[in-house]
């Protein structure tokens, strides 16, 4: 029985211990019963593992760099943030936030943190600041003409920032001092500073006139011959702009390089002149001509007879004619229309007529009343005439001239009249010169200037014909140069006949001159009696004498004597009196040589008849 009792009361013991295990988990443990054996099994022992966290770093923004690993946070672990590694360009790091959007962190770098679950902490960023916008500076304003220059300065307020620029669509350059563009250029410019945001790319474009209309004022020359290149000295283009504003601009254009291939009057020239794409166009006139200027020599039809009278006993043999150079001569015909427009050659201005000649016009100053042109019309004094310019026509006088191997030429015709020998009659004192000089000295003679366009250095009369005497107006400058520089006998022998040197105060003449180097002169006392040079003695006169020379009608309107019907006009020697200091020598309108008497240096009605020499090969 009692083995029982003990088998009972174990029994029961075991029971209570498993309904202990049971209701350990109420909040009130069951209470352990003494004397009772309370050792459990080792897993008994097992306590559950601690919770552990994912912590990742976000670097919230695109155009941030650099990697951070994630890390693990243990529940109730309480640890420092790792430093950041991210880098983002303007933008400073500070600090962490679990809202993404945040603009404030909640816990900074480094900061202590302690995880409840998996979290991403986002970066918060902090914005540098912006570099200042580039400002603009311009000189004079804001309203320039196409193609003015403009100094632009640019600067920002963001001290040690660096301005770059660039112009319309063009490449970015750095900015170090004021700039100088064109008016219409787009001037763009931006600033740049480390650890800033770059400023705005300002532009700026300027107001530029907007071109309207051209003038133009006409060039010096309006004269033409066909094929001759447009000559634009003196010519003004002026461009109107929109605001009434004007400039000269010579950027223009003309729609041909030569004139033109055809004759006519107000031929049409027209000018272009362009800003961007805006062309606008003006005309201006020109008269053009035909007539091309002798710049060569030339011979003369061999049937040529010569203007001036039959020649008479010495007969010259086949004379030889040329055409060299040109000259007005012959009244223009009543049916020719002359233009306006006018070509100053040395001393004379061209004109172009309908028939395509070049016309000189002359106020008529002749000798005296009774005269008539060669088409029967009167020379009226102080009346305006045309005159055709033409070949000038020269008679072959000696083919080796002063043993130069160069051909002398005399002109076959009175030229113009009107050229005094000198204009005064007193003597005059030159510094150089003799301690007289006298009216009728040839060196320092009117005529000689004109002749040749040029005066000597020391001459004291007022130098009018420089460069606009006979040469350069007879002449263009390429013919020019076929003329020889001769040297001129102006001795005492050279004023007395060829066939007696002493036929004339005994061979001495206080008033000759030293020689002289010219290009156009006149002939001499000998020269004009030479047999050689088909001329017969010095006392012939009369119809067919071959001194005599025909007045052109250019001549007589300038105011040359002329004789009777067969007879010709006076013309200069180079000579002088040997009685009297103002007086020049001259060949009578008969074509007498013998003029001791002479006539005033002074007079105007004694006419011009040039030589020169040249080569004919």
């Amino acid at each position: 029985m009692k083995s029982m009792k003990k088998l009972v009361l174990v029994a029961f013991v075991l029971l209570a211990s498993v309904m202990g295990l049971v209701l350990m988990g109420c909040d009130t443990p069951l209470e352990p019963v003494d004397n009772v054996n309370t050792t459990t099994t080792p897993e008994s022992n097992v306590q559950p593992e601690t919770p552990k966290f994912t912590v990742t770093f976000d670097k919230n923004a695109e155009n941030a760099t650099g990697e951070m690993a994630s890390q693990t946070f243990t529940q109730g672990e309480k640890k420092e943030l790792p430093a950041n590694a991210f880098v983002r360009p303007t933008w400073t790091f500070s600090g962490w936030s679990t809202n993404k959007e945040a603009t404030t962190p909640e816990y900074g770098n480094k900061a202590q943190f302690s995880a409840t679950k998996d979290t991403t902490l986002y970066a918060i960023w902090t914005d540098n600041g912006t570099v200042a916008p580039v400002t603009f500076t311009t000189q004079d304003g804001t309203k320039f003409f196409y193609d003015e220059t403009v100094t632009v300065t640019l600067a920002t307020n963001t001290e040690g920032a660096t301005i770059e620029y660039k112009l319309d669509d063009g490449q970015w350059q750095d900015y170090s001092s004021p700039i100088e563009i064109l008016s219409q250029n787009t001037i763009t410019a931006k600033a740049t500073k480390e650890g800033l945001k770059p400023s705005e790319e300002t532009s700026v474009t300027y107001t530029v006139r907007k071109l309207t209309s051209i003038t133009i004022t006409p060039p010096t020359r309006t004269v033409y011959s066909v094929g001759d290149e447009f000559d634009p000295t003196g010519m003004v283009v002026t461009a109107i702009y929109d605001d009434g504003e004007r400039r000269e601009v010579d950027t223009w254009t003309t729609d041909f390089a030569t004139v033109t291939s055809e004759k006519g009057l107000d031929k049409v020239v027209t000018v272009s002149y362009t800003e961007g794409e805006e062309p606008v166009t003006n005309e201006l006139t020109v008269d053009v001509a035909s007539y091309q200027f002798t710049e060569t020599v030339q011979d003369v039809e061999s049937d040529y007879t010569g203007t001036a009278s039959a020649t008479s006993e010495p007969a010259v043999t086949d004379p030889i004619y040329k055409k060299f150079g040109d000259w007005p001569q012959t009244i223009k015909s009543a049916d020719v229309t002359v233009g306006s427009g006018t070509l100053v050659r040395g001393g004379l201005s061209y004109h172009v007529g309908s028939d395509g000649n070049y016309y000189v016009k002359v106020t008529a100053n002749p000798y005296q009343d009774g005269y008539t042109y060669s088409d029967e019309s009167e020379v009226t004094k102080d009346t305006d005439v045309y005159f055709k310019v033409e070949p000038i026509i020269w008679r072959v006088l000696n083919k080796d001239y002063s043993e130069s191997k160069k051909a002398l030429l005399l002109a076959e015709n009175i030229l113009t009249g009107g050229i005094p020998y000198y204009v005064e009659q007193n003597t005059r004192t030159i510094i150089g010169a003799p301690d007289t000089v006298y009216p009728n000295n040839y060196k320092y003679s009117t005529i000689r200037a004109w002749l040749n366009g040029k005066y000597e250095d020391d001459d004291t009369q007022e130098k009018s014909y420089t460069n606009t005497g006979f040469l350069q107006t007879a002449f263009t400058p390429k013919a020019q140069e076929l003329i020889m520089p001769t040297t001129v006998d102006n001795s005492a022998r050279s004023t007395n006949p060829d066939s007696n040197a002493t036929q004339w105060n005994s061979g001495k003449n206080k008033y000759a001159c030293g020689d002289t180097e010219d290009k156009i002169f006149l002939l001499s006392a000998q020269e004009a009696t030479k047999s050689d040079y088909g001329f017969a003695a010095y006392y012939a006169y009369g119809q067919g004498n071959t001194r005599i020379r025909v007045t052109t009608d250019y001549a007589k309107a300038t105011g040359v004597q002329s004789g009777t019907a067969g007879d010709g006009g006076l013309w200069w020697l180079r000579s002088p009196g040997y009685s009297d200091e103002d007086g020049g020598r001259l060949i009578s309108d008969g074509g007498n040589a013998d003029y001791n008497y002479g006539f005033s240096v002074s007079s105007m009605k004694v006419g011009v008849v040039p030589a020169l020499s040249i080569s004919l090969q």
